[in-house]
């Protein structure tokens, strides 16, 4: 369990393990939602929130000196690259398949979660409709991203390799919250009073939580599920939104409080990558070519019109973002050249579309599946090697089927 007097105390730098990524659904976009211990999912390396704001030296005429900065529009972005954690000890397709955090991004990224079956099924047939708050969290820092979508999600399905996927979007904006402690009697107010320049870890907005002189045990006044949001922040003054305080007194001798960015207790989520060891993919008319696959791909791009123009905002302003571009998958097959695929290479260039089906994980379990109904290919070009099998790669996009059918990826886990 995280000790926050020993991370206090510590004069060690903070270090990548640490890393934690909580998502949770927000009732308000831009408004940061309370996570709880389920909303956490497993990341990979480089999981990460960035947060920017460009300046340019401001133009007023000074001589040949600098005199001051113009500020530009705040951007902030991240990446959540993952593998496909799913409960293969399910009985029977269930919705809690997967994990609330993955559900959420995959609802982001395809627009509807359709469960009408018992299992998850994403479809492109509603345009983008939520948004989530990302909490980041180390040992001595925190990052917390209120109004967070979905731009792009990128699964790659090697042959040597395990399978993956990358999510990526934009937020509304970032906050950088740390850990303070304090050693005065805060009880009857509604502030917290933290050491001398502590007050800039606790941004206006943030979510936090006071903690006992152990630094595990959570104040009464923000319990595990309840933390504070940061009203104000006055030199080393935080004013907090929990009204009169009756368990933050930290002016006993050698028994300070402690003031945090907000994590749940004992996060809990779904550790059982499928990472392509079974799996299939196959062309309807074709089987599987009388080949291996040596990898895949499947890049799904929402091409999002970003709100970053509305006046008086710092960033993303009103909605956030509108799904004003076109819905972009697209699909990318390598495999070795034979007879089989010379017939296929032919028939592609009839430019009516094939039917491919991607399964990852045993079919006869809990698995997930892609299917794409009509993917037109152009026809490729053919790079002959010095040795070896010769490998073809076919990039194609997916399209609907029909006006309106809003079919060209639906993606399950069965």
């Amino acid at each position: 369990m995280k000790n926050f007097a020993a991370i206090f105390a510590s004069q060690n730098d903070a270090i990548a393990l640490e890393q934690k990524i909580f998502i949770t659904l927000e009732t308000t976009r831009g408004v940061l939602a309370n996570p709880v211990a389920a909303d956490f999912m497993f990341a990979l390396s480089g999981a990460s929130v960035n947060f920017s704001q460009p300046t340019e030296s401001s133009p007023h005429r000074s001589g040949r000196h600098h005199t001051g900065i113009i500020k530009k529009k705040t951007a902030t972005s991240w990446t959540i690259p993952s593998f496909f954690n799913i409960d293969t000890l399910l009985g029977s397709a269930n919705v809690v398949e997967i994990d609330p955090a993955a559900r959420l991004l995959w609802q982001s990224l395809m627009g509807k979660n359709d469960i009408g079956g018992g299992f998850n099924k994403f479809t492109t047939e509603e345009d983008p409709d939520i948004t989530f708050s990302i909490y980041q969290n180390g040992d001595t820092w925190a990052i917390q991203a209120p109004g967070s979508f979905v731009e792009a999600g990128n699964a790659s399905f090697p042959g040597d390799g395990e399978s993956q996927i990358e999510f990526s979007g934009s937020s509304k904006t970032a906050l950088t919250v740390g850990v303070g402690d304090s050693i005065v009697d805060n009880d009857g107010g509604s502030t917290v009073t933290v050491g001398t320049g502590q007050g800039r870890c606790f941004p206006v907005g943030s979510k936090v939580m006071i903690i006992e002189a152990d630094g595990i045990t959570r104040s009464a006044d923000t319990p595990d599920g309840s933390p504070a949001t940061v009203l104000t922040q006055v030199g080393d003054v935080i004013g907090l939104d929990t009204g009169v305080l009756a368990d933050a007194d930290g002016s006993g001798v050698g028994t300070p409080i402690y003031l945090a960015y907000y994590e749940p207790e004992s996060p809990v989520a779904i550790n059982n990558p499928i990472t392509g060891l079974i799996g299939s993919i196959s062309i309807a008319g074709f089987g599987p070519l009388g080949n291996c696959v040596r990898s895949a791909g499947l890049n799904m791009v929402n091409n999002h019109e970003l709100l970053d123009y509305c006046y008086g905002e710092e960033g993303l302003g009103g909605p956030l973002f509108a799904p004003g571009g076109r819905f972009t998958a697209e699909l990318t097959l390598e495999l070795n050249l034979n007879k089989a695929l010379v017939e296929f290479m032919n028939k592609i260039r009839d430019f009516s579309g094939e039917a491919i089906t991607l399964i990852l994980g045993d079919s006869a379990g809990r698995h997930f599946e892609a299917v794409l109904p009509k993917v037109i290919f152009p026809v490729p070009e053919i790079s002959v090697p010095d040795t070896g099998t010769i490998p073809v790669t076919f990039v194609g996009q997916a399209n609907q089927t029909g006006v309106d059918a809003a079919d060209e990826v639906t993606a399950s886990f069965l």
